[in-house]
């Protein structure tokens, strides 16, 4: 018993010599341990900064793709704008050094593409003094400019207007309670019949015009319709200048139009008198303002007299697309992710009208009288011809300017007239004939519902 507790003593004894002797040695290679850890732990914290680097690269480059989709036109101002809010989202309080951003526009993509340079702490100890991330952000541009072109004459009196604003304001909830297109949609409504009024905007462009011979609200006065322009200026979007000028729409006192006094409310119809007979509600321009619109649309009425002008209104239907004077809010023509689209409803034959008993061989309209000549042609079936080829070629140059056309008949029975608006549409899914009110709805509907696929899904 007592040899065994000597041993154990010698054996405490020796390992605690042995554990003193290697204490040295021990600390050296723990020393020698330590590099790779310390290392490591600066690489994770290194790599950890360059990971914030990059997410808030991603987050500026997004920042910057949305705001130069949502407001810029030209290449210049998106790279412009896409530049100002980079750096306003990338200050000086984020880690590293970021390059200007590289932004490229084709089609309606925008790619912004960036990098940021952050130095390293214990990586520098190694060799490696910086790490340098990218990232890019690609923004699909979805916008629309539309133009609503619609029938306003006296054969929409009644019911069948109900059913024009029933439909055209389904197609105004419908587009705008989509939220990609939210930011970059705007509409028009153009009213047209024997003529269309300009409004306000007509004072810049009509000839002779003076402030004081304009007053919507006296009948006497001029309301802001013009005359159609003389060939071929009345099939393009020539801008207005000497010899193209518009002259205003005013009937002079007549025996088929006999005043003053003179009275053009709608409801009197073919019994209205005064010097604005035919002459519809005002133009709505492109507006983002989906209050405006459904103003415009309650604000339609039927305008007997004068006749029907579908290139009348569809050249108009062109103006407000178009960036020139004198509607000026539409966008440069190929702007990059945007589409201009012109929706041309009617329910009659073009040609002029001559109420029973006039002694005139047809009204005063939108070429003034027939007998006037304007159209190179004092009969009236020879100018319901002129009248078709003219529609026929507004369309086909509003067709290569890129401009998409849908149109639409509504309780139509003349099948050459059906031929001429499926002939105006861009192709034969954009042509709907509506034999009745509900139906009318539904094509209203459908084109609205082609336009959100249009741009939604590409």
């Amino acid at each position: 018993m007592r040899f065994m507790t000597q041993i154990r003593q010698w054996m405490r004894g020796f390992s605690g010599d042995l554990l003193r002797r290697q204490c040295g040695s021990v600390l050296v290679l723990w020393a020698f341990a330590a590099v790779p850890v310390v290392i490591g732990v600066g690489t994770v914290v290194d790599i950890s900064r360059a990971y914030m680097a990059r997410s808030r690269l991603a987050f500026a480059l997004d920042a910057a793709g949305l705001a130069a989709g949502a407001a810029g036109n030209t290449e210049a101002e998106i790279n412009a704008i896409a530049q100002q809010f980079f750096f306003a989202n990338y200050g000086p309080d984020n880690p590293g050094t970021p390059t200007t951003p590289v932004v490229t526009v084709e089609g309606g993509v925008i790619t912004v593409s960036g990098s940021v340079t952050a130095e390293t702490t214990i990586m520098n100890l190694v060799g490696q003094g910086d790490i340098t991330v990218a990232a890019s952000a690609e923004i699909l541009r979805k916008g629309l400019e539309v133009a609503l072109i619609l029938d306003n004459t006296g054969s929409m009196q009644g019911s069948k207007l109900e059913s024009l604003r029933d439909a055209s304001q389904d197609m105004v909830d419908i587009l705008f309670q989509v939220p990609e297109l939210q930011s970059n949609l705007k509409v028009a409504i153009v009213p047209y019949s024997a003529s269309v009024n300009l409004g306000d905007a007509g004072l810049s462009v009509a000839s002779g015009v003076v402030a004081d011979d304009y007053d919507p609200a006296d009948d006497e006065k001029w309301k802001g319709c013009v005359l159609g322009r003389s060939y071929p200026n009345d099939v393009v979007d020539a801008p207005s200048g000497i010899g193209t000028e518009w002259q205003p729409y005013f009937w002079d006192a007549a025996d088929d139009n006999v005043w003053p006094p003179a009275d053009t409310s709608p409801a009197l119809c073919n019994n209205g008198t005064g010097p604005n007979l035919g002459c519809p509600t005002p133009v709505t321009p492109l507006t983002a303002d989906k209050g405006e619109l459904d103003a415009a649309v309650s604000a339609m009425a039927s305008w007997c007299r004068g006749g029907t002008f579908s290139n009348v209104g569809m050249i108009w239907g062109w103006r407000v697309l178009s960036p020139d004077a004198p509607y000026t809010e539409g966008l440069p023509y190929e702007t990059p992710g945007y589409d201009k689209v012109a929706i041309l409803m009617t329910d009659g034959v073009n040609g002029y009208f001559r109420p029973p008993g006039s002694p005139f061989s047809a009204d005063y309209a939108g070429y003034g009288r027939l007998h006037d000549g304007l159209l190179g042609t004092t009969s009236k079936s020879a100018a319901k011809t002129v009248l078709n080829e003219r529609l026929s070629e507004v369309c086909e140059n509003m067709k290569a300017e890129g401009i998409i056309i849908y149109t639409v008949t509504f309780d139509l029975n003349n099948s050459d007239t059906k031929q001429i608006y499926e002939d105006c549409a861009t192709d034969d899914t954009k042509y709907f004939d509506s034999g009745n009110g509900s139906a009318l709805q539904e094509a209203f509907q459908d084109i609205a519902e082609q336009l959100i696929n249009l741009r939604v899904s590409k």
